[in-house]
């Protein structure tokens, strides 16, 4: 999927290109479809119900192929409000299956932009390319921002929590990311780049390093482990990842320090109709971190950037039951903590979240569903419209 760690950085936009890519693939299979030509006797609705059950499905029997695609996909963002992103994206052609005989993920190139109500906006560009029938897999991505965002602090200890300081971050950066699978395994391993160039203005009288212009670049490796039987919403397997980064002047920065991610995802299918996720994830950074590069809670209900810490533990359960084939509910609830130190955990502010939402499985061959969540979080209600696994 397409990663953009500079946006990640500037407005938590990670998970929401991940949904951006997935409703492209969406989009541009009813495109696809609709420009068909068919027989008389077939109705626009007939192209789109799967041969299995006759259910309504993007895919059916027939192929995804390839070309442009236009799209405006509306979002809403506790942390930057209403708002709308447009992109046209190519679809390159694939290979059918990988030497294992799992679907391999298509190549995408794209160029696009967002903006919301609060006068947040970004340009973008890049393309994720996938080689060698998915075993050599590329990232790379251009992205100028103006992000409206408010500090609450750092930590327990955050004088700001109360009384948030408004601030805008305006600049560019570039993720260059490159992963390869060992030997047959479900093992990948690669090395990621990434710079940032942007320039701080802050309501406030107070004195903040970030005012003004500063740059941020770090060199990192990593690897993963996946088994999941999907990628968009799965029933079974596990996730895997663990990174580890160095910023520093040497790499093009302002800022010394150093970064790590572990993260588990895991599902278990308790029996045919009941499938339960587990989510665990501590993310780390040094104290010469800027504020904007540091981790934060992320859960539904909560927006980005709210709990900030330097060391940050996040878990969350889910469980899904399938109603049928096609419709799921499900529940979910979780807990954060983001603390200026590791052992200062358990003094850190408790943030948590929990909701429900449905799922349809709106791509039976890829495995993915569409649907709502509604999630509440210690400020705020938010609904979310989530594509593939919230994850």
């Amino acid at each position: 999927m397409i990663k953009i760690y500079y946006l990640e950085s500037m407005i938590g936009a990670k998970q929401k290109m991940k949904h951006i890519t997935v409703t492209l693939i969406i989009l541009f299979t009813l495109q696809l479809f609709a420009g068909m030509s068919h027989a008389e006797d077939t109705s626009f609705w007939d192209q789109f119900k799967d041969p299995q059950d006759g259910q309504f499905d993007i895919i059916g029997d027939k192929e995804m192929a390839t070309g442009f695609l236009p799209v405006v996909i509306p979002f809403n963002e506790p942390t930057i409000g209403l708002g709308a992103v447009g992109a046209l994206a190519y679809f390159h052609p694939k290979a059918p299956t990988d030497s294992s005989g799992s679907s391999v993920p298509p190549s995408i190139s794209f160029a696009g932009g967002l903006y919301s109500d609060n006068k947040t906006w970004s340009v973008a560009g890049g393309h994720m390319g996938v080689w060698d029938q998915g075993n050599t897999r590329y990232v790379g991505a251009l992205v100028y921002a103006s992000v409206n965002l408010d500090f609450y602090g750092i930590g327990a200890e955050s004088p700001d929590s109360e009384e948030p300081i408004p601030y805008n971050i305006e600049g560019g950066g570039t993720i260059q990311q490159m992963e390869f699978r060992l030997g047959d395994s479900n093992f990948f391993a690669g090395t990621k780049y990434e710079f940032s160039s942007t320039y701080g203005t802050f309501n406030t009288d107070e004195e903040m390093d970030e005012d003004g212009r500063n740059r941020n670049a770090g060199l990192g490796i990593y690897t993963s482990y996946d088994t999941r039987d999907n990628i968009f919403t799965p029933n079974s397997g596990t996730l895997l990842k663990g990174s580890v980064a160095r910023f520093g002047k040497a790499l093009g920065g302002d800022f010394t320090y150093d970064r790590i991610d572990l993260r588990l995802n895991h599902f278990w299918p308790l029996n045919n109709k009941l499938i339960l996720g587990l989510r665990m994830e501590y993310r780390g950074a040094g104290h010469g971190a800027p504020f904007y590069a540091l981790p934060w809670v992320k859960l539904r209900g909560i927006g980005a950037f709210r709990y900030l810490g330097y060391h940050v533990l996040v878990s969350e359960i889910e469980p899904r039951w399938k109603i049928n084939n096609r419709w799921s509910l499900l529940a979910f609830g979780g807990t954060g903590r983001a603390a200026i130190q590791l052992d200062k955990m358990q003094d850190a502010e408790h943030a948590y979240n929990y909701g429900a939402g449905f799922r349809y499985l709106i791509a039976r061959r890829l495995g993915l569903a569409i649907g709502l969540d509604v999630a509440r979080g210690p400020e705020e209600t938010t609904t979310y419209l989530t594509v593939g696994n919230a994850w």
